[in-house]
Formats: structure tokens, sequence, C-alpha cells
């Protein structure tokens, strides 16, 4: 039984640290974020705008798919707890094989197996006393960890280096608990607001009210260059501090970022609409005024109008569901209920203020419905201009920072900096230099080549004096 669970531990390590599987991992991971960029999340996106976009149908299958939240969907969670256990198993394994590797103590190499290096400089002749000690000098100077064995210097620098890609696998995981921490304890929320408004966040001991928001157009244009938001931030009932945000110039207090995203005019949200009611034979009862969500009594008839929503640019789907193509007013429609004083319905139906849809509308409605009580019509719309604010709270926005500052770091080690060996045999005859280098870098052999010749430029070997023949 032991060895069974041995077995199947062996195959659990062997798949996590799969490189395979962290490629795969990695490219899915990497094409649902593509994804999140060309579809709005819906943090930050009203369900008018989806389906203003995407239709009520198409709206419906990406919220099934969890395509308007894929970094909170279930199959991305999945796949991010995937990649975190192959990253883990892929770090320890690693970081046991560097540890290993930093605890390996250069050795003694005889003269015949140093030749037979790649990098590999002979200097013959008589050598002096005193070579092995400037040898060594002139190590240092380069920065090499210099020491003795059986006549022989070992010269090393930047063993450490073999840290630098575990360094990097490390700070991936910090990033990983950075982003971690901000999906459990962070906040992130969309805010339509309107001037004079004042926004509560969950969790704070504060508020921020909207002063005032204002747009400015391209000289002699009427496309927008830039949208501008005065907040004040409200604590113990004093105003604390006043900022004007803009794209890119968020206000940030106590952990809480306010980002300038949207501006327009809150159609869909707090339209305010002037409606003339008739009845059924034509007599005109009168016009009234009513907002979304809220509506008007008519005492004379005593009945309860209410304005149930608004849509700027009205259209159907083929399921013959509502909603707006899109936020400008190209066939603006409101829909009505109409209810006694017994709070009894009596109708419902879409007004317009294009005659020829309200005539299209109430014909295909008399057709299902038959004979209705009441004909509306619009005749008057307003709606307030709005900000729209993106507010996010990232408690793991330091974790993550520090993780990709050691990213850097540890790429930085990993690119620049290779481990480099030197293995200089002195005998009575000749001075064998040798060396290495992790990963064979190129530029190695430049720098081996020099310090060659500066070794022969110090005078350490002599060569003999020719003898003459007479």
């Amino acid at each position: 039984m032991r060895a069974f669970f041995r077995e199947i531990a062996h195959d659990l390590y062997s798949f996590f640290t799969s490189i395979t599987l962290a490629i795969v991992l990695i490219s899915l991971i990497a094409l649902l974020a593509l994804v999140g960029t060309l579809i709005p999340q819906e943090t930050f996106t009203r369900e008018v705008d989806y389906i203003a976009r995407y239709g009520v149908e198409g709206y419906n299958t990406l919220k099934k798919l969890q395509l308007t939240n894929i970094f909170g969907s279930w199959y991305f969670l999945f796949l991010m707890a995937l990649f975190t256990l192959n990253l883990s198993a892929c770090t320890l394994k690693r970081l046991s094989a560097s540890w290993r590797y930093w605890k390996l103590p250069m050795s003694f190499i005889p003269p015949e197996g140093l030749r037979r290096f790649e990098h590999s400089y002979v200097l013959s002749g008589s050598v002096c006393s005193d070579a092995p000690r400037r040898i060594r000098a002139l190590l240092e100077r380069h920065g090499y960890r210099v020491r003795e064995q059986n006549s022989q210097i070992l010269a090393e620098k930047w063993r450490w280096e073999r840290f630098g890609i575990d360094i990097f696998h490390i700070s991936l995981l910090i990033v990983i608990v950075g982003g971690l921490v901000t999906m459990l304890f962070g906040y992130r929320t969309f805010e339509i607001a309107h001037q004079g408004d004042t926004i509560n966040l969950p969790g704070a001991d504060f508020a921020v009210r909207v002063k005032r928001f204002w747009s400015e157009n391209y000289k002699n244009s009427e496309r927008v260059m830039d949208w501008r938001t005065e907040l004040t931030v409200i604590e113990d009932d004093k105003e604390i501090v006043t900022k004007t945000i803009e794209v890119n110039a968020p206000l940030r207090y106590k952990g809480y970022n306010f980002y300038q995203s949207a501006f327009g005019t809150d159609w869909q949200g707090a339209a305010r609409v002037t409606l003339a009611l008739f009845r059924a034979n034509g007599t005109e009862i009168g016009e009234f005024v009513g907002t979304v969500d809220d509506g008007f009594e008519v005492p004379s008839e005593n009945i309860f109008v209410k304005v149930g929503a608004f849509l700027p640019d009205f259209a159907l789907t083929e399921n013959l569901i509502a909603y707006s193509r899109t936020q400008r007013l190209e066939n603006p429609a409101v829909f009505v209920e109409i209810y006694d004083a017994q709070g009894l319905r009596l109708m419902r139906t879409w007004a317009f203020s294009r005659p020829e849809m309200q005539t299209f509308w109430e014909t295909a409605l008399a057709r299902v419905s038959g004979e209705m009580p009441y004909r509306v019509k619009l005749v008057g719309m307003t709606a307030p201009e709005f900000t729209g604010l993106q507010i996010t709270k990232d408690p793991g926005r330091p974790i993550v920072y520090f993780g990709f500052l050691f990213i850097i770091l540890g790429l930085l080690v990993h690119m620049y900096f290779k481990h480099r060996q030197i293995w200089v045999h002195v005998s009575e005859g000749e001075i064998v230099i040798s060396g290495t280098v992790r990963n064979n870098l190129r530029s190695f052999a430049q720098e081996f080549r020099r310090l060659g010749d500066e070794i022969e430029r110090l005078g350490v070997v002599t060569h003999p004096e020719p003898e003459l023949v007479t």
C-alpha cells in the first residue's frame, strides 16, 4: 500500500512539474486574458450597455458563459489554481537543484584534463617563484573568489546567479498571491453619478460627493477631448480634500481609487418624460411628467401611470425583447404600465415619440390584446448628464509591485550574470589556464582570452635564451 501511494505521489509530482503543462496553462490563461480585453467586464459596464452592444440574446449568452466576468469565472480560477500548483512544483524542483549546485565546490583537475577544456591557455617556459601570488592577485582584481588546492589556483564568481531563475519563479507566485489578496479583500465597481450625488462605499469611513463635471472638445470640433469630474472627500461631515479627476489622473484616498471612466446623458437611468394620455375614444386627458422607475397619478381617472423604462434607441430582438441599440436619441420609447385604484394593472404599452412607430405599435397591440382603455404618447423627454466613475481598492497592489520588481531582478541576473570558473595549474615548465561558464556564454571567450593575455603580461613565465651554435 505504501508503495502504491508513493507511485501516485511520484506521478502527481511528475505531472505538476511538466513543462508541457506549464506551456498549455500559460497559453490558455493568455487567451482568456485577451478575450477579457475584447469583451467589457461587468465590474465596469452596465447591463444596458451590454444589451446595446450585443443585444439581449448575445448578452445572455455571454453571461451564461461567464465571458462578462472572465477573471472571476470558475474556469479561469481553475486554470490559475493549476498554474499555481505547476509553478510551485517547478520552483521547488528547480530550487533543490540550484541549492545542490550552490553547495558543489570547485575541485582539483589534473593538467591533462584542463587541456581538454574548450577555453584553455598554456604558457610554457621558466615559471617564476611568485607566479601563484601574482596570478591570484590579478584574478581577485577581476572579482573572482580565489583559493589554492594542490598547487592549483581555483577561481570563480557569480555562482549565485543560478538562483536568478528561481527568484523569477518565486516572484510569479508573489504576484499571484497579490492578485488573490485583491480578489478576496479588494473592491471594484462602476458608479453612474449625477451632479450633487454622494457616493457611499462599503467598509469605508468616508463618502465622496460629485460637485460638478464637464467635458472639453477639440478646437473647432464636437469630438470630446477629455472628461473631468470634481470630487470632494467627506469624512465626519467635513470636506477633507477636493480634486478634479480625468482619464489617467484619479483621486486616491485611503486605498480607494476613483477613475474617470465615462460621460454622457443618463437616458436609461434617470430620464424624465412627458406623456400625453388619451382615452380609448381619442379624448385627450392631458400631459403628465414622470421619471423612470416612478410615475404619476391621474386624479380625474383614478389611475396611476408607472414609467418602467426608457430606451433612447428602441429595437426588438427576434424574441420580441426590447433593448436600446445605441445611447443616442434615434428612436426613443418609454415603457408604461397603468394601474387602477386597487393596484390592478389595466394595461401596459410602449409609447414612442416618432408618429409612425406609435401607430405601428398601437395597431399591433390592438390586434393582440384588443381595445385598450387608454392610449399613451411620448411628447417630451429630458435626462441629466452623468459621470461614470470606476472605483477600485487593491490591497494586493503593493504585493504585486514587489513581485514584479523581483521578476525584473531575477531576469537581469539570469540574462547578464553567468557562473564563471577558472583553473590555473602552475608547474615548473608551464602554466595551464582553463575556464568554463554555465550555459557556454560566448562573451566568456573574449574575457578568458583577455585574462590569459594579462597573466602573460605579468611576466610570470620567462622564455629561455636560444643557444648560439658555432
